[in-house]
């Protein structure tokens, strides 16, 4: 997933204009404090995208898996959620 952010010109276009990303290592028990304070989002499985308003608010929590066609994300699912989700954040 990160490497999606990151190399898909389109959806590197959308994180960039539209989120501030924040890796937290949720694996193996570490950051057990935001786990909790986020409603348990790794229940699903890791990646795991949490995204919150201007102010810490959690809008949504998204299980990847859901984002993915095969076995890898597929850009347009990912797409259509950060856009779902950057005009919630305003």
């Amino acid at each position: 997933m990160s490497g999606l952010l990151n190399t898909n010109a389109a959806i590197a276009r959308i994180v960039k204009e539209n989120y501030v990303v924040v890796l937290i290592d949720v694996d193996k028990g570490h950051n057990e404090d935001v786990v909790k304070r986020y409603g348990n989002p790794t229940q699903f499985g890791l990646p795991v995208l949490v995204v919150l308003d201007s102010d810490g608010k959690q809008l949504t929590t998204q299980d990847t898996g859901k984002l993915e066609n095969g076995d890898h994300h597929d850009p347009a699912k990912v797409i259509a959620f950060l856009e779902k989700w950057k005009k919630a954040k305003h």
